[in-house]
Order: structure tokens, then sequence, then C-alpha cells
């Protein structure tokens, strides 16, 4: 792990923090639509729609006034438990 120092945008103050060495990236739609197959209705819909035995589908991230995304590491993270419940007849 790394530390990696970051300056807070909002009162300019540093903060320390502990984070894995990999960089965080947030997926735009079209990059989510690509990696689940899902339409747009489909990612945007309510929670429970997408809900099911293997968890509920990752929450967008407000990243501007007009604009979400989604933690890669999330999506990914839903991918694999949706494959691995498929391997155990779950999916």
């Amino acid at each position: 792990m790394e530390k990696i120092e970051t300056m807070n945008p909002t009162t300019q103050l540093s903060t320390t923090s502990t984070h894995p060495a990999r960089q965080q990236r947030i997926l735009r739609l079209p990059e989510v639509k690509a990696k689940t197959g899902f339409g747009r209705s489909t990612i945007y819909a309510p929670s429970y729609i997408k809900r099911g035995a293997n968890g509920e589908f990752p929450r967008s991230i407000r990243i501007g006034a007009r604009a979400v995304g989604w933690l890669e590491s999330d999506i990914d993270q839903w991918i694999e438990t949706r494959r691995i419940g498929a391997a155990y007849g779950r999916g």
C-alpha cells in the first residue's frame, strides 16, 4: 500500500490516506454499457429491478452538475460476483 497525500478542494487542507497504488478509474455510461451488456434504461433503473441473488448493481457517483460515473472497481467486482454466482447455478 502506498500513502497518497491529497488536497481537499473545499478546505485546501492536505489529507493523507492509505490507498492501493492503483488509481480509481471512473467509467462513463458508454463504458459501463460495453462492460455489462446492459442498456441505458437498465443501468439507470431503480436498484430493486437490478437486484438479484448476486447483489445490487453498483451505485453511480456524481462527478459534475449533470454527469455521473461508476467506479471501475465496483463494476468489475459486480461482474465477477455474477460470474461466480453463475458458476454455482445462482446467476
